[in-house]
């Protein structure tokens, strides 16, 4: 009898302790499965629209943010602007209209820090840009300075 209690009580002991085992690992691990976070279409739109005067120092890059072949001519005044989305883009499959206010007295950071952040005398406005989707990524189709 003595013996039987004894086994019963290393079952018990045993059956506990891979139940609290289990249970640890489902806390450190949690019930779902990770899923990385993905950029929405309407970020993606704000992101090439907002980082355009950055990607304008630079011909391969600016040129890379637009439609093949609707790449402006005018690529350095586009370089001496800021770009901020305001409002919520219109998107419709894969075309994009989005309201961008535009304002000047930026400084082209290529040209390194001894420049003046002085007015440049462009003033500020508000233009509305047609992006659509390319190969999944948004590329800018017209986008008028005003």
């Amino acid at each position: 009898m003595k013996v039987c209690l004894l086994e019963s009580q290393k079952m018990n002991s045993k059956n506990f302790t891979t139940t609290l085992v289990v249970s640890l690992l489902i806390a450190v691990s949690g019930c779902s499965s990770y899923e990385p976070q993905t950029a929405t279409l309407e970020q993606d739109a704000y992101a090439r629209v907002e980082g355009l005067g950055d990607l304008a120092s630079d011909e391969k890059m600016f040129a890379s943010a637009f439609v093949p072949g609707a790449e402006p001519k005018n690529r350095k005044d586009y370089s001496a602007r800021g770009y901020q989305v305001t409002g919520q883009p219109s998107i419709e499959g894969d075309s994009a209209s989005v309201t961008v206010k535009i304002f000047g007295g930026v400084v082209d950071s290529a040209a390194g820090d001894g420049h003046s952040r002085a007015s440049t005398g462009i003033k500020d406005s508000q233009q509305t840009w047609t992006l659509q989707l390319v190969d999944d990524n948004w590329k800018i189709k017209d986008a008028p300075l005003g």
